[in-house]
């Protein structure tokens, strides 16, 4: 094999290693996710209130999800609990989204086993029988707790998300409150501001709804804090529940969180700076080292091959 070959052959296997990477990257790491790299586009809101949905799915697939999801959970409000409240974490708020989450586990778990179990009987028969039924339950495993990881993963987004909007809110909170505004149409100003809203301001903007169909604003505030899961909020909540009651000024209650939220996010800063260089030691010596170890051995190695040819005759 000649040395173009090889460094052709290198090139291609880095490159490949390198793009497969990136995509997972992009695709599973939080801090890395495809939108924050995308232009602020304008939501398509249609018109249509956050506080209503549809109670038909939108697509063949979807019905057949939602039929797996009722004969294993049953009816929305048999379904487990703890997954609908993960759920609202998410952002997924409607009722049948639960059903859709078993029916994914179900369907993922009993479709990846059996796909290899009837791959492997048609295309590889020799594979021995116990071997064959370990894998494939390992795959329906895998399969089964693959929307978990994906719930998992939704919920530290959105709650990042959160935290990182939360001073910038609580700022703009205080200046509408200061100026005059009352606290619901400070809220309304608010959560109707930016072009590309953060999941605080959709929060804030049901809530705003909610209290205009007639719900209680401290219900309404104790049940933001619970769609956000963030326990930031609920120190907030409790905050402004309180100031309500004994009827202190809101204005200085959400200077001093914002003041403190602020100094939060200087200090998560702080803390994702410092364990930079530790978390670019792992990717440098993964892609870096291989190929500074081609490039400075393989002449020697080469060379070493032709010597020992050239002895063997």
């Amino acid at each position: 094999m000649s040395i173009v070959t090889v460094a052709l052959v290198s090139f291609v296997v880095v490159a490949g290693i390198t793009l497969l990477a990136g995509i997972a990257l992009m695709r599973f790491w939080p801090v890395l996710q495809r939108e924050r790299f995308g232009t602020a586009v304008a939501a398509a809101a249609g018109g249509a209130s956050i506080l209503r949905w549809s109670d038909e799915p939108r697509a063949g697939w979807e019905r057949t999800i939602e039929q797996i999801g009722r004969a294993v959970g049953g009816s929305e409000e048999q379904a487990p609990t703890k997954y609908r409240r993960r759920l609202i974490w998410a952002g997924y708020f409607e009722p049948r989204a639960v059903l859709l989450f078993l029916g994914a586990k179900v369907a993922l778990g009993i479709g990846l086993g059996s796909l290899y179990f009837v791959y492997s009987l048609v295309a590889l028969r020799a594979v021995p029988f116990p071997r064959l039924v370990a894998v494939s339950l390992i795959l329906s495993v895998i399969g089964f707790f693959l929307p978990d990881f994906w719930l998992h993963n939704r919920i530290k987004v959105r709650r990042r998300e959160i935290i990182h909007a939360l001073p910038d809110v609580l700022d703009l909170l205080m200046v509408c409150v200061e100026a005059g505004l009352g606290f619901d149409a400070a809220v309304a100003r608010i959560a109707e501001q930016p072009e590309r809203p953060s999941p605080l301001h959709v929060e804030l903007r049901r809530m705003h709804l909610e209290v205009r169909a007639g719900r209680p604003r401290q219900e309404a505030l104790r049940a933001l804090a619970d769609r956000t899961g963030v326990e930031e909020m609920r120190s907030i909540v409790g905050a402004f529940i309180q100031t309500e009651k004994l009827g202190t000024p809101l204005g200085k209650t959400l200077r001093v969180h914002a003041d403190a939220a602020r100094v939060q996010r200087r200090h998560r800063a702080e803390e994702q700076a410092h364990l930079a260089p530790l978390k670019m030691l792992f990717p440098t010596v993964f892609f870096l080292m291989p190929a500074f170890f081609l490039v400075t051995l393989a002449p020697s190695l080469l060379g070493l091959l032709k010597l020992l040819k050239a002895l063997s005759f």
